[in-house]
């Protein structure tokens, strides 16, 4: 099978051909339909996620949706022909996390396309748990991304920030997460306002519900004006860095939630222990999506409630070139491989 390899960091990933593997017990084979990408794999590529997490050589992809090709002894809920996602998050169902429905944070956590190799490669072995069936009649390519851009989003909005009808929601970032974080604030019921130095994930924004889109450098005060001063209810942090927090942080109403998404190895943020105190702000890590809220997102989908945004799609052999368009942010919302 073709496997798409990387082998140094900063340099470009490499066709090798390797044996198609076979599924062991409780574990299924998938034909590789399609492959998302995303701004974690250009870390990875950096080397900004190292050992022991990530260990070179490595096959990436962690947003992966393919066809059933095999199974493996004890599997019965699961037949050759499904179609479906890979929910990337492989844990150990008997850790305190995994039992109380946190297995996103899992003592004994392995990912693919992290700890585990990826999905850039024809065929790829998981366990059944992990394989996650929906409609033949939907595109193979847009599902790709559901479980990392959608159920991140998923997860942030309707699980931790608690978005409720008529709350101002604001969300840092209109990317491949924030696009679909835009839909899923609106589903929820909220005014949506969002920020991004992009004109292009802008109007892509706008396109997909946004009720106001700004500009870095003009948003501190328009938040304000926007909310007469009393700030916004929510903010999803999708960029995470020292540079949007500065703003966004504050931009909290008393009692306010940061979700905090995205994250900039190595760049700490300081803390106003004072304003934590007098507003009760409240903040919160996000992690990826539960299987269950997958679960409930793969049903979103199906009725049409939410799109998969992939405004473009490259062929398996040029995925190099698709790390250098999401590198140069000449694409706006999610870029998808093709098998």
């Amino acid at each position: 099978m073709k496997t798409l390899v990387l082998n140094s960091y900063n340099e470009a990933l490499q066709m090798v051909d390797r044996e198609i593997p076979s599924p062991g017990p409780d574990e299924v084979l998938v034909k590789v339909k399609a492959c998302g990408i995303c701004q974690t794999d250009l870390k990875i590529i950096r080397g900004d996620i190292p050992p022991p997490i990530v260990n070179l050589p490595h096959v990436l992809g962690h947003e992966v949706v393919g066809e059933i090709s095999a199974i493996g002894e004890n599997v019965t809920e699961i037949h050759t022909g499904d179609v479906g996602v890979v929910y990337s998050y492989v844990t150990c169902h008997k850790c305190m996390r995994c039992l109380t429905g946190r297995e996103n944070l899992c003592d004994n956590l392995k990912r693919v396309g992290f700890e585990l190799e990826g999905g850039f490669r024809e065929y790829l072995v998981i366990p059944a748990y992990n394989f996650c069936p929906f409609q033949k009649s939907l595109d193979l390519h847009k599902m790709a991304i559901l479980a990392d851009a959608i159920g991140t989003s998923y997860h942030a909005i309707t699980t931790l920030a608690r978005v409720k009808p008529g709350q101002d929601v604001l969300i840092v970032g209109a990317g491949g997460l924030g696009i679909h974080a835009v839909q899923i604030a609106k589903l929820s019921g909220a005014r949506v306002i969002v920020v991004d130095i992009e004109e292009n994930a802008l109007d892509l924004a706008k396109k997909y519900g946004a009720d106001e889109t700004l500009k870095p450098e003009k948003a501190e005060q328009a938040l304000h004006d926007l909310t007469q001063g009393a700030g916004v209810d929510a903010v999803i942090e999708i960029v995470g860095a020292p540079e949007t927090l500065k703003w966004s942080f504050p931009s909290l109403k008393s009692g306010g939630r940061l979700i905090i998404v995205g994250y900039a190895p190595g760049r700490p943020f300081p803390l106003d222990t004072m304003a934590m105190h007098y507003h009760e702000y409240e903040i919160k890590g996000s992690r990826f999506v539960t299987k269950a809220e997958l679960l409930d997102l793969i049903k979103l989908v199906e009725r049409g409630e939410i799109e998969p945004v992939v405004t473009k799609t490259y062929p398996f052999a040029q995925a190099n070139d698709a790390l250098d368009a999401l590198r140069n942010k000449t694409t706006p919302g999610r870029i998808a491989l093709t098998l």
